[in-house]
């Protein structure tokens, strides 16, 4: 296996003159292994004394894709006993490609798309499980294991992070789940505040209240330093320059029953702000924001982007990091040991990240900032650097959370690319109170956060929802795993956070990332307003199903008033509990886009396809389409040969024309015998056979005539009982709908 898909995809990039003896090692025992230790040298040599130009760059970047190609099916098919034998190919062509990018970008060509192995497919086989299984068995967390299975696009960087030291070390992960980390979550019933190392029994310092609450009210913000073994408190309008401070509650510096820290913490932290900056003035939320009364809590919360945007710097604590020392650290490592970082992990913490003017990261020896490190990275692609593709492969989801607005590159309504940006920031992060999350949204959107700080917390997300008063139409088909059970709003995913991928929570991309002046769905009281095209179901559909027990599971032909046949499948509920349907109620097909009937010229096949959404009509108002949405649902125009065919198969049973009363009475095989004669008249057409031939080869079933005879009874019988409730209206795309 070695030989063929690793050692001879080297010399098939980089020459036959490759040496695979530098590939060997002998041990102590005198066995002989393999090494890759020359590997990075060789490829770095060739990359640079490589002298061809686009055809050949061309024909290895297809070399390179068809090994993949083989690689998987190999993976998938055969049972390897050792999967690290996988992982080394993966690796390998990974590494490969990567220098055929650097030879483009050296070159200035046009960079082609990246080719990996970590592909997001069910279908396909997960490169890199044995990895995150190792991981587990030595103490990492089922949460962050979860976060890299979702980011973590090459196979060289998962290993990578296998070997870095276990984050959250000391805390037992047994319980955690891959929804989350309990480690992170605060209870407040048992939380318990942290000393500073090697200190156990120090009194806690408190701040003054009153100074505070009088700061807060004059429309300012309190500051804090430490002298002299007690708290000074400051108002910003007084002070030029100072720190805030961005922590894990979870890890100690909170306090949930009072504004007060352990006098030791306090030390530790008044000493790294002024080894940082030279300043003695900070901001830190356990002290500046009241617990109590709830009206000077409110008030603190109103102003929580001040301290964050205003400091000279941010420096954020968290205990993994104060773990390491950053001196000892490549730039790699110091990217990956901040995103595995808790941190990272968390909802509060993103806000105060983003809104920095600058932002360290405390480390055992030293503060780092991160940014500063990443701009300043050697970005030379000649030779090719293996440190180059891991550290942008790891500092890619720091860039894109933290530092990356977008509004420079992608040409997308500012409305849409908040939504967008936001919810891949936030799609990996967790909360203690779930009830918070609307206040962080508000912040990291720049939004007024006085509205939802009004109102009673379990109201928080819909006030946020109903500030928008557009939103991308794509909100429509999102499968965000829980919307919101507030009518007029249900619609709208009910958190920002969880695994699921843009496309799940968005919805379709090509709806996702509309211009400024492109439509966009309105957000009302009555639902989600918007054009889009889609079909009317026959009015007694639901009654003719019920008669029949014909459920979703099934897909369902419809045909247009052209005699279009298209099939719709019906997928998961639209939102929870959205699955109920009475069968007095008229149905409708909402879908994403007009299907285009020179689509695909496949001939058993369809011509295209769209997502769209099965909804009841409520009502029709001005001429807007008012609906409640059950079920997603996937619809397909047919190809040619699936077009005659069901075509046939109606044509049948409208030859023989039997009353909906005696189908009701009688079985499916009586049923079929009244059918025959007019089949096999059917079936002597040279045509109508031919048609029925090639739908039998497609779907890999016989091709003899009974076995043909047979299916088109089948059809036919099915294509009766429906009868005319099969026909469905076409809507045009500019049709008003009110969804909810």
């Amino acid at each position: 296996m070695q030989s063929w898909l690793y050692f001879q995809l080297l010399r098939e990039v980089l020459g036959d003159g490759v040496d695979l003896e530098r590939f060997t090692q002998k041990e102590a025992d005198g066995t002989t292994s393999i090494s890759t230790r020359f590997l990075e040298t060789l490829i770095g040599d060739w990359s640079v004394n490589y002298g061809y130009g686009k055809k050949e760059l061309d024909e290895l970047y297809k070399l390179l894709i068809e090994h993949r190609t083989r690689g998987l099916i190999v993976f998938m098919t055969m049972e390897l006993g050792n999967p690290l034998i996988m992982l080394s190919i993966a690796a390998l062509n990974e590494r490969l490609m990567t220098v055929i990018m650097d030879l483009h970008v050296h070159l200035g060509l046009e960079t082609p798309v990246d080719q990996t192995w970590r592909l997001r497919d069910k279908d396909l086989p997960n490169i890199g499980k044995s990895l995150l299984d190792l991981m587990q068995s030595r103490g990492w967390c089922p949460y962050d294991l979860r976060r890299l299975d979702t980011e973590i696009k090459y196979v060289s960087t998962l290993y990578y992070y296998s070997n870095l030291k276990v984050p959250r070390s000391s805390k037992d992960h047994s319980a955690c789940s891959k929804e989350r980390c309990l480690t992170m979550l605060t209870d407040p019933t048992t939380y318990k505040l942290s000393h500073s190392s090697g200190c156990h029994a120090c009194p806690l310092l408190s701040a003054n209240m009153h100074e505070i609450e009088r700061i807060l009210r004059s429309n300012s913000i309190p500051l804090i330093s430490l002298e002299n073994g007690e708290i000074n408190v400051h108002d910003l309008i007084a002070v030029s320059e100072f720190v805030a401070i961005s922590h894990v509650w979870a890890e100690g510096a909170g306090n949930v029953d009072g504004n007060a820290l352990q006098t030791c913490l306090l030390e530790e932290i008044s000493e790294l702000v002024r080894e940082l900056s030279g300043l003695k003035y900070f901001w830190i939320d356990t002290l500046c924001v009241p617990v109590r009364p709830r009206e000077m809590q409110t008030l603190a919360l109103n102003k929580m982007r001040v301290p964050y945007e205003g400091a000279k710097h941010v420096l954020v604590l968290d205990s993994h990091l104060r773990s390491l020392n950053a001196t000892m650290m490549s730039t790699t490592e110091l990217f990956a040991q901040v995103s595995c970082s808790s941190w990272m992990r968390r909802l509060w913490t993103l806000q105060e990240g983003r809104l920095a003017q600058n932002v360290w990261f405390q480390f055992a020896d030293t503060a780092v900032n991160v940014k500063k490190v990443f701009t300043n990275l050697d970005r030379r692609r000649i030779p090719s650097r293996v440190d180059f593709w891991l550290g942008n492969d790891i500092c890619l989801d720091l860039w894109l959370q933290m530092w990356y607005r977008g509004g420079e590159v992608r040409n997308t309504s500012p409305v849409a690319l908040s939504l967008s940006l936001t919810s891949h920031s936030l799609r990996t992060r967790s909360v203690s109170v779930p009830t918070d999350e609307a206040l962080c949204l508000l912040n990291i959107m720049d939004m007024d956060l006085t509205r939802v700080t009004t109102v009673e917390p379990a109201k928080r997300m819909e006030v946020f929802w109903r500030t928008f008063e557009k939103v991308p139409k794509s909100f429509l088909f999102s499968k965000a795993s829980e919307k919101m059970l507030v009518k007029g709003i249900r619609w709208a995913p009910s958190s920002f956070m969880g695994f699921q991928s843009e496309k799940e929570w968005l919805g379709p991309q090509d709806l996702s990332s509309p211009r400024e002046d492109d439509a966009h769905a309105l957000v009302t009281t009555d639902g989600l307003q918007l054009a889009l095209p889609g079909f009317l179901l026959h009015q007694d559909l639901l009654a003719r199903m019920k008669q029949y027990d014909f459920t979703w599971k099934f897909p369902l032909m419809i045909q247009d008033a052209n005699g279009i046949w298209y099939t719709m499948r019906v997928d998961e509920p639209w939102r929870q509990g959205s699955n109920t349907t009475r069968n007095s109620q008229q149905l409708a097909v909402i879908i994403a886009h007009e299907l285009d009937p020179q689509g695909s010229s496949e001939t058993f096949s369809f011509k295209d396809f769209a997502v769209g959404l099965l909804a009841s009509i409520d009502k029709t108002e001005d001429n807007i389409i008012h609906v409640t949405a059950h079920y997603h649902v996937a619809v397909e125009l047919l190809g040619e040969g699936f077009q005659k065919y069901f075509s046939t198969a109606n044509k049948c049973a409208l030859k023989v024309g039997i009353e909906q009363s005696v189908l009701m009475s009688e079985s499916h095989a009586v049923s079929k015998e009244r059918y025959k004669t007019a089949a096999q008249q059917l079936l002597e057409d040279k045509n109508t056979m031919e048609t029925m031939l090639g739908q039998a080869r497609h779907m890999g079933e016989p091709e003899d005539y009974e076995h043909i005879l047979s299916d088109l009874l089948d059809t036919a019988g099915v294509a009766a009982r429906f009868g005319d409730r099969s026909e469905a209206r076409k809507v045009a795309g500019d049709q008003q709908w009110c969804v909810d």
